[in-house]
């Protein structure tokens, strides 16, 4: 399962992903934790230093990444070519959750045998007044689409706030999304755009929502007045403690680990076909970008007959 935590700025997004990754850590699951905010707060709360020659968007890191994606690939035509939607083809190397797994062994941090760790990377001084975010998400896009995780295992990705996920390809690689709101109008606001350009992506049915920071019935009442909850999490003041005292946060630190279970049981996987059927329209139309066709010529041709089954090593 791939799963994605997005939401409001401050509505406690990378704070529930972690918890999810300890909870899942607890049922004894294979567990990819990959934080993809500009704000790199997800690899922290999991007790990782975000290394800056350790992120993804590191330009080396980047390069041996794709190096090992394309394997034999003859479609893409060189690492140089890949954009933000290639995707795999014949001969290239799928990502799994095996520790011995070279992306994870090269590029992740090994909590345990079952939990790792990746994180993006951010804003660096080069990139003032010519980086865009964005452009840095790309290998993340690389990643998620070669990426097989088997029966029983999870990727949790905790994303930049707000919908920055409908600027790439992002929102149609995950089997669940789930938006953290908060019972405030500005959170709410941000739910409910959210809920609108998923529904248009033709994702809106992979939408998970979770109160978060609930104070009491009038809350939850406020919440679900815009939105169908799946789960609500009230204020935690033990989460507070355990940071204000510089502690990662644990499922321990819960009244009570519920709305976790919840959230697990209600992730489905999404049909690959339908997945596949998405990214290839996402790939074309990122084909017809005039940058796209200056500096990579047609890559249309990347995508093949159909999604080959790849190679896993």
């Amino acid at each position: 399962m791939k799963i994605a935590f997005t939401g409001k700025g401050g509505s406690g997004k990378s704070t529930l992903a972690a918890l999810f990754v300890g909870h899942l850590r607890d049922t004894g699951q294979r567990v990819l934790a990959i934080d993809a905010d500009v704000n790199v707060h997800l690899a922290p709360l999991l007790g990782v230093a975000a290394a800056r020659e350790a992120a993804l968007s590191h330009p080396a890191n980047t390069a041996a990444v794709r190096r090992h994606l394309l394997g034999t690939n003859p479609l893409v035509g060189g690492v140089e070519h890949f954009v933000a939607t290639t995707p795999p083809g014949p001969g290239s190397h799928l990502v799994t959750l095996d520790p011995a797994d070279p992306v994870l062994r090269g590029h992740a941090v090994a909590l345990d045998g079952r939990t790792h760790v990746m994180h993006v990377g951010t804003y660096e001084p080069e990139d003032i007044g010519g980086g865009c975010y964005h452009g840095h998400l790309a290998i993340l896009e690389n990643l998620l689409s070669h990426l097989r995780p088997t029966a029983g295992d999870w990727v949790v990705c905790d994303m930049v706030a707000g919908t920055d996920a409908f600027a790439n390809s992002l929102h149609a690689q995950f089997d669940a999304i789930v938006v953290v709101v908060e019972p405030t109008p500005e959170s709410v606001t941000v739910a409910r755009r959210y809920r609108e350009l998923a529904e248009a992506a033709g994702v809106g049915d992979l939408l998970i929502f979770v109160g978060n920071k609930v104070l009491d019935a009038a809350d939850a009442a406020y919440l679900r007045r815009f939105l169908d909850l799946r789960a609500t999490l009230p204020a935690q003041p033990g989460l507070r403690r355990a940071r204000q005292d510089g502690r990662c946060p644990r499922v321990a630190d819960l009244d009570d680990a519920g709305p976790l279970r919840t959230l697990r049981e209600a992730v489905r996987p999404v049909d690959p076909e339908r997945r596949a059927a998405r990214l290839r329209e996402l790939h074309l139309k990122a084909a017809d970008k005039v940058w796209v066709r200056a500096a990579h010529g047609d890559v249309t041709g990347q995508l093949g007959a159909a999604e080959p089954a790849g190679r896993t090593a």
